[in-house]
């Protein structure tokens, strides 16, 4: 049985979580108007507008924030968020929240509000209601250690899905969650998996859903057990009020997030979309690419004709290398580099992959790829709009033609912009190495893209020098 402070901590975490937003946005509001109007900080050549008129609008736009935040998942108890996943939900929430305030404001003639004080509102919402939720997570973390109101899962069955799930609770704390135990009939009892204990056999299930074990929730890590197996196990659970998973490779697919569908009554499971499906999100990503490709264009020109100078003097041939590539929808497009090969590298052997200590390699070529310099000339292919700075790296129709008969669901990584890096490329899987592998990282990236992200792997490839050749 599910314990009664465990429910009643998640019925009442929404609306603390209401209450903590509230007092956050009143507080911003009144702040906002002192610094905006009361302050030496700005000016008000119109003078300083009456403070009742802007206190009667303050609990409108109390309502408007707080209706996006709902919009955008925020007061759902069943889906607790990582602190990057919900800041960038607050920020868009806060954003959309002063779009169209804005545009309420062009409607009421009777009186100006100033478009300065809406945009800084926005700002310092996003920004205060962000650092409120993540000290409320805090302090609900806490009390739930104290009062042993942890959520327990049992794992069935121990696999690489399993030993996933360990690191993501441990790495996640504020999810209240923890792996108490492993069933799983090839591990001997007692022993322990990523300093999780084996618990039993899978047949041992009935027994550890007894209320005295305390599990909330069983996840199936196991594949491959026939549908009546599956069915009891469900049944036990629902017997015991035991939350089910299960776990989303189910099918042996390359596939982390699914979603189900009725249509005439008929449940229709499928691959969830990226966030990147979303106008808004898209044009977050491409304004930054555009602002980030055109300023390292500019700042690193010099260097650029340093680099140009030293391939001319390396060897005979060009400085920059075009290569057909297949990126976003299967387009094909020129992807630039400079060349760090010898001219006709590859007349006698085809297209191959690039090999450590490889003999076609210039000796400044071999310089430029241990330090990714070498992929400096592709910030024109993400300012053209053929690339992004993040994601898939392209390949060239020749091996794109062999993975897409031969890895399950790699043309899925063409359902966004490729990149010059990616999640895959910072993990060190680059050059000759595992295509599934690769394909996975990739798939994992396009279905947990955020901005964040974005930034996170724009910062590990400073350093990412792995299978760089």
């Amino acid at each position: 049985m599910i314990l009664p402070h465990r429910r009643k901590r998640d019925n009442l975490l929404p609306w603390l979580q209401l209450a903590v937003d509230v007092v956050t946005i009143q507080l911003i509001l009144r702040l906002s108007y002192w610094l905006r109007f009361l302050s030496p900080y700005f000016d008000s050549p119109r003078g300083v507008p009456d403070l009742p008129v802007y206190l009667g609008a303050f609990n409108f736009v109390t309502l408007i924030v707080v209706f996006f935040l709902r919009f955008y998942g925020l007061y759902r108890p069943a889906r607790v968020f990582t602190y990057t996943d919900e800041t960038m939900r607050v920020a868009k929430a806060t954003s959309v929240s002063v779009i169209v305030l804005m545009a309420l404001t062009f409607f009421m003639r009777d009186f100006t509000y100033s478009r300065t004080f809406l945009v800084m509102i926005g700002v310092f919402m996003a920004l205060a209601i962000a650092a409120a939720r993540l000290l409320l997570g805090l302090g609900v973390m806490l009390i739930d250690r104290y009062r042993g109101s942890c959520r327990n899962i049992l794992l069935a069955g121990y696999n690489e899905n399993a030993k996933k799930l360990i690191h993501y609770y441990r790495r996640h704390p504020r999810f209240g969650s923890r792996v108490a135990g492993i069933l799983d009939d090839a591990l001997p009892k007692g022993s322990e998996c990523e300093g999780v204990p084996v618990v039993g056999r899978m047949d041992e299930m009935a027994a550890f859903l007894q209320p005295e074990h305390q599990v909330h929730e069983v996840v199936l890590c196991l594949q491959g057990l026939p549908n009546e197996a599956v069915l009891k196990i469900i049944y036990e659970c629902e017997k015991k009020l035991v939350a089910f998973r299960w776990a989303a490779d189910i099918f042996g697919l390359i596939a982390a997030k699914m979603s189900i569908s009725h249509f005439g009554g008929v449940p229709l499971l499928s691959f969830l979309d990226s966030p990147l499906g979303d106008w808004e999100n898209r044009f977050l990503k491409r304004a930054m690419d555009m602002s980030l490709s055109a300023m390292a264009l500019l700042s690193l020109s010099p260097l650029f004709l340093i680099l140009a100078l030293l391939i001319r003097r390396d060897s005979p041939g060009p400085v920059f290398y075009r290569q057909e590539r297949i990126g976003e929808d299967g387009r094909r497009f020129m992807l630039l580099k400079f060349r760090t090969m010898l001219l006709d590298a590859e007349s006698q052997t085809g297209p191959v992959w690039a090999r450590a200590d490889d003999p076609r390699r210039t000796k400044l070529g071999s310089f430029l790829r241990e330090n990714n310099l070498d992929e400096l000339p592709q910030l024109w292919n993400v300012l053209k709009g053929d690339m992004s700075l993040v994601g898939p790296r392209p390949e060239r129709p020749f091996f794109v033609s062999q993975f897409r008969e031969d890895v399950p669901r790699y043309m899925a990584r063409h359902s966004i912009r490729s990149g010059i890096t990616g999640w895959a490329q910072v993990n060190g899987l680059r050059g000759n190495t595992s295509i599934e592998e690769r394909t996975r990282y990739d798939l994992y990236y396009i279905e947990n893209w955020s901005l964040f992200f974005d930034i996170k792997i724009l910062f590990m490839t400073l350093l990412a020098r792995q299978n760089a050749y």
